[in-house]
């Protein structure tokens, strides 16, 4: 495992702003154009030319400088050095080896259980030294930049238009653990506005995600006193912020909050503020259907109280499940089914998903009951989000025909100018006969065919469509904001005092989007 850390090529953040992306020289990295070591698209053509939005947002978002929170960092290593887990932070815990018998050299038994308990000590530190590879690495990078006051992220798109960050540690869209760690160099003075985002972030990374916004700022002001005590001691009030959903970006929202709307000891607020898409799949299939009722389900559509699609599937598919899986039939056992059926997932997906949420719930489920359940909750689909499914229907018929008039990639361009090039060909595999405690036999796939995989085009597209309108959404909508900005793929992250900007310029692109285009025709051609 060392070895391995020693020779792993590793990308870290940058003390200067990036270089620029273009489509004539690589950006990020000063001397990527020399070793060709990031491409602007991953897994993409890198012969398509793209859009100046696109490139413009890459640009844009590389040039927000960050810096370490120092709050965090702290506390992080206090408990590094009580060796003390905490949610995503595992520092390395030592296991005491036992001493030595005192009759050890004369008596075989002694000797024997001697020798036997050490080697379970020393295979139990062994396994915690790969285990907490993360948090050492995330730590030696603190480590690195603590004593810098600004540095940068270098970005890249993956095929579908969405971005990336190149470094693995200390970006937006790391761990929680990593996450809260990282906050903005350039701070802003707090607003009225700011003050409620950030009782928001409190609450939401608290565990109430799901809440109104009044609940959530509701819950943030009875809960003062236990805001106060996890800033001012967080180490002897470990219980009062461990058990949050998201602990660290707890921590961090809690101190923030503290320092600078209950106490005002400081003015100016840098934490980054989270909110992200409802169901994002049936978002981008409602726009593109214009699907008044799924709109309403996944909130596009204003309402008093946030939708839950989830809930209102679980509730349709009910009367249909076997009658001892009804009453646990709620918007958590079908949450990964519904979110993921917008992507093509297909029922052995669906079966995965529904047995380990009822396994969860302490309940078994048969083949028999599973396949019915998985039925139940399809059928659900169709009558709850009829717009999305038929367009995703239409889509695979589409591609199959496209493929068999002789197409070998699908291309399209999105609303922001990307161009997205879909390339999935069938694998060459080679098998292998093994001789290794018996004779074993593995089939690895070590290159492209040079025939087009059908089937994996159809299941793919539909997916692909989605990410790249979510992302062109973003390209088109951070085009027309100029404060710091950080993306989770279909969340955005900026400071407090700038998500009202931020949130209203994503509604009205979206609006742009699809109410007064109809980009499905495009997409057609």
């Amino acid at each position: 495992m060392a070895n391995a850390e020693l020779f792993a090529p590793l990308a870290w953040p940058m003390l200067i702003p990036p270089r620029d992306w273009t489509n004539e020289s690589p950006g990020g990295y000063i001397l990527n154009e020399v070793m060709h070591g990031h491409d602007l698209v991953r897994r993409g053509n890198n012969c398509r030319i793209q859009g100046e939005i696109p490139l413009a947002f890459l640009n844009k978002i590389q040039k927000v400088a960050y810096t370490l929170n120092p709050f965090t960092v702290r506390v992080a290593k206090t408990l590094e050095k009580r060796e003390i887990v905490v949610g995503k932070f595992l520092p390395i815990i030592h296991y005491a080896t036992p001493p030595k018998p005192v009759d050890i050299a004369e008596n075989k038994e002694s000797r024997k259980a001697y020798c036997r308990a050490t080697a379970e000590v020393m295979n139990k530190q062994a396994a915690e030294f790969k285990r907490n590879c993360r948090t050492r690495m995330t730590m030696e990078a603190v480590n690195r930049f603590s004593k810098y006051e600004r540095f940068y992220i270098p970005w890249s798109f993956d095929y579908r238009g969405r971005a990336y960050p190149i470094p693995a540690f200390l970006t937006p869209q790391d761990t929680d653990f990593g996450k809260s760690l990282i906050r903005s160099a350039d701070e802003s003075y707090i607003t009225e506005s700011g003050e409620k985002w950030l009782a928001f972030q409190v609450a939401t990374t608290y565990g109430l995600d799901k809440e109104t916004m009044a609940d959530r700022l509701l819950w943030t002001k009875q809960n003062i006193p236990l805001i106060t005590r996890v800033a001012i001691d967080p180490i002897d009030n470990i219980g009062d912020w461990e058990g949050a959903d998201e602990p660290w970006q707890f921590l961090a929202a809690c101190e923030e909050y503290y320092s600078v709307v209950v106490t005002e000891a400081r003015k100016t607020t840098g934490l980054f503020v989270a909110t992200d898409a409802t169901c994002s799949g049936l978002q981008i299939l409602a726009g593109l259907a214009r699907d008044k009722k799924t709109a309403q389900l996944v909130n596009v559509l204003p309402a008093d109280r946030p939708q839950d699609a989830y809930k209102v599937v679980a509730e349709v598919a009910k009367p249909n499940c076997p009658i001892h899986i009804r009453e646990v039939m709620d918007r958590k056992t079908v949450k990964r089914t519904v979110m993921t059926i917008p992507y093509n997932a297909k029922p052995y997906s669906n079966r995965s998903y529904i047995r380990d949420a009822l396994k969860e719930k302490g309940i078994e489920i048969d083949k028999e009951d599973l396949t019915v359940t998985v039925q139940a909750v399809r059928d659900a689909m169709q009558k709850v989000v009829p717009g999305p499914m038929s367009v995703m229907k239409w889509i695979e018929t589409e591609v199959s025909k496209a493929i068999k008039r002789g197409a070998t990639e699908l291309r399209w361009v999105t609303p922001s100018g990307f161009v997205v090039n879909q390339r999935i060909m069938k694998k060459q595999v080679e098998v292998y006969n093994l001789q290794l405690l018996g004779r074993c036999q593995i089939s690895v796939a070590t290159d492209d065919k040079n025939e087009v995989d059908l089937s994996r085009h159809r299941a793919a597209t539909a997916p692909n469509l989605i990410h790249s309108l979510d992302a062109s959404l973003l390209h088109l909508s951070i085009d027309k904001f100029n404060k710091p900005i950080a993306l989770i793929h279909d969340s955005v992250l900026t400071q407090a005092v700038d998500m009202d900007e931020l949130s209203a310029i994503i509604r009205e692109t979206y609006m742009h989007l699809f109410a007064e285009h109809d980009y499905l025709n495009d997409f057609a051609q």
